[in-house]
């Protein structure tokens, strides 16, 4: 989740020293006692300082202290301050910046690329490790160097490009890069902002069309595995979704429960609505007249709500630049994992029969469902072809070596398909 520029502005403001030297505490007074406030277009300074008459002794010191943090605030566009009151304040803002920083407090990672942001933006393309470990003495961090360097290598991959030599961290781009912010910065929001409800309803939405494991559902929300399993715990509780199934080392799927649809849908009603759809599509968009036989082995309605899904995608124009754009480059990056897991096989004697066998890497498993589906079309249409065009050279191909490439050729499909999961 990329940060928003408000926030850029924020981090480059307020340094990590904010997590423990006061502003934290000033942020969560503004986030949570200040109900009485989000009305007003226009609030007294001196009344802000009054809610923290039950819980602090106003000082001279901390009155200074706060009204410089009200400043920062302005600083980073979170409100218009003046001299006695401040205005067009942005809550919603405050409230997100209070709960990076509470998200930043739990992790040195965290701790560090703010830091290095800081750096950057002072116009630092070379950053030093004393530098930076005297900024976070306060923290008390081992291994600072072993961060940094785990830090520049997931950034690595996807484009940031640095030299670091145990003292001295070289950026290779140019000053003002506002891309490197991001490499540097994105890993500090929180994985999700979803409230507890509107992540159980994606979740019911997600798992209403396939099965999925807690870990599954983590990585297509970006949300913490703790956060979900107490969802998924609370959906059970409400009886929302069943188990469907085991998976690999006991990992347990979870789909909606039609018996008790968690969308107020007749399940039978449900399954007529899909089915008709499904075949009204393939008489309008394909020519072909399905019949109920032809979905019988279809086992869920969530399964046949994915293949309405998949089928209201496919209605989606392709002739867009855009998506010539992603069909010409999926083609070439998925191709080539299917390039890595073939092997040809040459004899040693140039009179015998090349043998193609398949050297399957367990990544091929994890292709796109569709093209898995490709692949399997295309392979077992490829041996039919094949058959067909030696059928056609009878008098130069032998009819026991037609048979045996033949054979061969189905065994190492049939392979590659089981491979994959398809067979």
């Amino acid at each position: 989740m990329a940060v928003s520029n408000f926030t850029l502005s924020a981090l480059k403001i307020f340094s990590p020293t904010s997590l423990i030297d006061g502003n934290l505490e000033f942020f969560e007074m503004m986030r949570y006692d200040t109900k009485q406030f989000r009305a007003d277009p226009i609030i007294e300074k001196e009344d802000l300082l009054e809610v923290f008459k039950n819980k602090n002794k106003i000082s001279k010191e901390l009155k200074n202290r706060f009204f410089e943090f009200l400043e920062k605030l302005d600083s980073s566009l979170f409100l218009k301050d003046s001299d006695n009151e401040i205005s067009e304040v942005n809550w919603k803002r405050i409230d997100s910046f209070c709960n990076l920083m509470r998200y930043a407090e739990r992790s040195n990672e965290r701790k560090i690329r703010w830091e290095l942001y800081q750096q950057y933006v002072k116009g630092n393309l070379s950053i030093s490790i004393k530098d930076i470990s005297l900024n976070l003495k306060l923290f008390k961090i081992k291994n600072i160097e072993k961060i940094i360097k785990k830090i520049l290598h997931d950034e690595s991959k996807s484009g940031l490009s640095t030299e670091f030599d145990g003292k001295t961290i070289t950026i290779n781009h140019y000053l003002g890069d506002k891309i490197i912010s991001h490499y540097l910065i994105d890993a500090l929001e929180e994985p999700s902002r979803r409230s507890r409800g509107e992540l159980e309803q994606s979740i019911l939405e997600l798992v209403d069309e396939g099965s999925y494991s807690n870990q599954e559902i983590a990585k297509t929300f970006d949300v913490d595995d703790t956060m979900v399993s107490k969802t998924m715990s609370k959906l059970k509780e409400k009886n929302k979704i069943v188990l469907s199934s085991f998976g690999p080392r006991g990992t347990r799927y979870f789909s909606t429960n039609c018996d008790n649809c968690p969308f107020g849908t007749n399940k039978e009603s449900c399954k007529k609505e899909t089915i008709s759809f499904i075949v009204n599509s393939f008489h309008e968009e394909y020519g072909i007249d399905l019949s109920l036989a032809d979905l019988a082995d279809v086992e869920s309605n969530q399964a046949l709500l994915k293949i309405k899904r998949i089928l209201m995608n496919a209605r989606k124009e392709k002739s867009t630049k855009m998506e010539k754009n992603i069909g010409v480059n999926l083609d070439k990056i998925l191709g080539r994992v299917v390039e890595n897991s073939l092997e040809l096989s040459i004899p040693k004697k140039s009179n015998e029969i090349p043998q193609i066998k398949m050297k399957v890497n367990s990544e091929i498993a994890n292709l796109p469902l569709l093209y898995q589906l490709g692949l399997s079309k295309g392979a077992k249409s490829g041996v039919l072809l094949v058959d067909r065009i030696l059928k056609h050279a009878m008098s130069s191909v032998k009819k026991e070596d037609r048979l045996r490439i033949k054979k061969h050729a189905n065994e190492e499909v049939n392979k590659f398909l089981q491979e994959i999961g398809i067979c």
